[in-house]
């Protein structure tokens, strides 16, 4: 696919330390009394809601966003759906408006999402009170990363990266147990790895800012079709609206 390139800022200057960097949330903590059908069943939403990234061979995703009024409680969806990241966030893609299969509205009313909308909001009230801004651009992906025995299916950017989003909530929704690998990352500004976590269950979380840098590792497969499905709600910079 053609990309298309944004005279956007290089960088974000002066993020906000949301949650120390990053903050690894056990599924338990959405997950307040959702039986395995709600689970099962969102797991079918997101297979039928993805196809492959036109960007890259080795993932699978679409992307839904929207707009949250803090003071209302109320979310729109956005007119124009594309995705923007700096250079400095992202040496791959960074620059590029990139647009992937728009999402079903139908997700936003998912038992599972809405365990989910509900506890992330708190932190997005906070950043809205730090900030005084009310009106918040989001963006939700579902990205599948998928690989067959010998691949490797990875991220965009492959490495440790500086986030332009003052917070990213990086949600499990299935790994397989053939997966080799996609476990999560955190440094500081300096490259040098302080920490490796493993999402594993539904629901277990990873949230991060800009005050510290984070990965994922690739995906390999011990045998047959491996994947790990994730829900990305990201809160956007104004630089990302240009």
């Amino acid at each position: 696919m053609e990309k298309a390139h944004s005279a956007m800022p290089t960088k974000v200057n002066d993020p906000i330390n949301m949650v120390g960097g990053f903050r690894l949330v056990p599924g338990q903590y959405y997950n307040q009394g959702l039986d395995e059908t709600v689970v099962s069943d969102f797991q079918g939403l997101f297979d039928a809601s993805i196809e492959l990234d036109p960007y890259s061979p080795v993932r699978v995703r679409g992307m839904l966003k929207i707009a949250y009024d803090v003071d209302s409680d109320q979310i729109t969806i956005k007119k124009d759906q594309f995705y923007l990241q700096s250079a400095s966030a992202n040496s791959t893609d960074g620059g590029v408006v990139r647009r992937f299969k728009v999402l079903p509205e139908q997700i936003l009313e998912h038992a599972f999402f809405q365990a989910v909308w509900f506890k992330d909001k708190e932190l997005l009230k906070d950043y809205a009170d730090q900030t005084g801004m009310t009106k918040l651009d989001l963006s939700i992906h579902f990205i599948r990363y998928r690989v067959e025995p010998g691949g490797a299916s990875y991220s965009s950017p492959v490495w440790l990266h500086q986030d332009d989003e003052p917070l990213v909530f990086i949600h499990l929704v299935k790994l397989t147990e053939n997966a080799i690998g996609a476990d999560s990352v955190v440094s500081g500004m300096d490259d040098m790895p302080t920490g490796v976590y493993r999402l594993s269950e539904p629901f277990d979380t990873l949230i991060v800012d800009p005050t510290m840098k984070h990965a994922v590792t690739p995906l390999g497969s011990t045998g047959g079709e491996a994947h790990r499905d994730v829900m990305l709600v990201n809160l956007e910079h104004s630089i990302q609206q240009n």
